[in-house]
């Protein structure tokens, strides 16, 4: 109480100033005090011993209300420095409480409001350091998804076989999104319906075993019949409301959330990409559908590619090595021929030519000269037909002659004489396994067939059995 007491009486300034002033002169005139006892002759009023106790507890008084006010103005530096070392080990939660209006005082506001600062900077790094984590880390993702992208970009820019495209890019599925099952929808180019063409994931042998590829899937009817027609992307998640359409479509592939996308190119549907997986309170993210799209979109380049291959392969008539017609154009127009000559009743022959033990001899000798020999042989075939005649080759080591107008008496002759020309041509050959000869075989319409299936059905087997019973010959 007498602390608080001297303080109000002597300590009312604001000023730390005034306070030391006010410390000093009180110990000033306590020594003054103080001398004038020891000296008595400075002063009347210490001559008396009388006066001795009462100088003495002045003095005494005096000094004690200048501790005070010294104390007063020591404790809160004390407070504050170590205040000061709390908040600089990193405790930004301490807070200095310093009830004064004086320097004091005001150094411990400042403290605080600086304390306060720096505790809003650290959380501000601390949220920007938060939100840079979670800009890497999408960066990273993003990285991870052009990475995948570009490689089944690659794929397709070499060419390479559908089946493994298609393979590629459903694995890709399983690497985003946390998803656990691949599905590809795909449109049969014989039929036009839409099956379901490949499966990947944990489950995929559990759903191949259950006969899942056999569902038929309907334009319009059920949820993949709807996606097909609205080609969108269609996201089933924690945020769309249930269906009777989505339970059967989750029951049916043993998932509870998915994403659909369409595989559409030009206006053309091709089939439906499918992601799923078993998450409970599974949200897809924009990213994600987003990449989901892109791969759809990277399947319909390679259907398309696809197509337009094998539509550029029906278009090709010749045989880029020999330079005869190839397989599909010797089909098209022995179809034709024969048509020609029921309208005209005339017949029409075909002739199928094998080398004998050319396995053999491209194994010994190479590719390089495997070709050298096709290329001599499709130059014998031209130099033996007439115009009208046309020569192919039908296969690696097979080629074929269209006769129209001939029958087979006079096909055998025309057949005979190619035999007869290859056998001379390598007969002079040092080495026996270049000593290449021929099998050929004659079929006519429509003796032997109607059609041009027909007839290259039973000239295959006619083949097969003449080489078998030792070649270099023509049978019919």
């Amino acid at each position: 109480m007498a602390k608080i007491y001297f303080k109000k009486l002597f300590l009312s300034s604001k000023k730390l100033r005034t306070e030391l002033q006010i410390a000093f002169g009180l110990i000033v005139v306590a020594i003054l005090v103080f001398l004038g006892y020891l000296f008595p002759g400075i002063a009347s009023f210490f001559e008396p011993k009388m006066w001795l106790h009462i100088a003495v507890l002045i003095a005494l008084f005096i000094v004690i209300i200048g501790f005070l006010i010294i104390l007063q103005i020591v404790e809160p530096i004390i407070k504050i420095s170590n205040e000061a070392k709390l908040i600089a080990d990193g405790n930004l939660e301490r807070e200095i409480e310093m009830a004064r209006e004086d320097e004091i005082g005001e150094l411990g506001l400042a403290l605080n409001q600086m304390t306060r600062r720096i505790k809003d900077n650290v959380d501000e790094l601390q949220k920007y350091s938060k939100q840079t984590e979670s800009i890497n880390i999408e960066i990273n993702r993003r990285v991870v998804i052009l990475a995948s992208l570009v490689e089944i970009s690659n794929l397709i820019a070499q060419n390479a076989e559908l089946q493994l495209i298609l393979k590629a890019a459903a694995d890709k599925c399983l690497e985003f999104g946390n998803m656990t099952l691949g599905v590809l929808v795909l449109k049969d180019r014989a039929s036009g319906d839409f099956k379901i063409h490949l499966l990947t994931g944990n489950k995929s042998e559990q759903l191949m075993q259950q006969g899942i590829k056999d569902i038929p899937i309907r334009l319009g009817k059920g949820l993949l019949g709807k996606a097909i027609l609205k080609q969108n992307v269609i996201v089933l998640d924690q945020n769309v409301p249930s269906s009777e359409e989505i339970e059967e479509f989750n029951r049916l592939f043993g998932i509870s959330n998915a994403v659909i996308a369409p595989i559409t190119s030009k206006g053309n549907v091709f089939g439906l990409l499918i992601a799923g997986n078993e998450i409970d309170n599974f949200i897809c993210a924009p990213t994600e559908k987003e990449v989901f799209g892109l791969l759809a979109k990277q399947i319909a380049i390679a259907v398309n590619n696809d197509m337009l291959i094998r539509e550029i392969e029906k278009l090709e008539v010749t045989d880029h090595l020999t330079g005869l017609f190839n397989n599909t154009f010797t089909r098209k127009r022995l179809t034709e021929e024969i048509k020609r000559a029921s309208n005209s009743q005339q017949p029409c022959s075909f002739v199928l030519i094998a080398l004998d033990r050319f396995d053999e001899f491209h194994k010994a000798f190479g590719h390089i000269s495997a070709e050298s020999i096709l290329i001599k042989v499709a130059s014998i075939l031209k130099e033996s037909i007439s115009p009208t005649d046309k020569a192919a080759r039908f296969g690696d080591h097979e080629f074929a002659v269209i006769l129209p107008g001939k029958n087979k008496k006079e096909s055998i002759k025309v057949a005979d004489d190619i035999r007869k020309r290859i056998e001379q041509t390598f007969l002079n050959e040092e080495d026996p396994r270049r000593k290449l000869t021929c099998t050929g075989v004659i079929t006519e319409n429509p003796i032997d067939g109607v059609t041009a299936d027909e007839l290259i059905l039973k000239s295959g087997v006619l083949l097969a059995e003449t080489m078998h019973q030792g070649g270099n010959r023509i049978a019919h």
